[in-house]
């Protein structure tokens, strides 16, 4: 997942801020939720919000009801 990092200094202070972008074709977003993790090749896939929500529908579409 690619990530973006921002150093700022304010009243002599320096900040380091780190997002993560949505692993998402084309999505500029910043990704809040993790999808899958594969410890072996020390990969994670993390989406924004918005694909977050598709993933889960089309994962309820694919359930039958109980």
């Amino acid at each position: 997942m690619p990530q973006v990092t921002i150093r700022v200094t304010f009243d002599g202070c320096e900040e380091t801020l780190t997002e993560y972008l949505c692993d998402w074709p084309d999505c500029p977003n910043v990704a809040v939720e993790v999808i899958s993790v594969s410890r072996s090749f020390r990969l994670n896939s993390a989406v924004c919000a918005e694909h977050a929500e598709l993933i889960s529908d089309r994962d309820r579409e694919k359930k039958p009801d109980l």
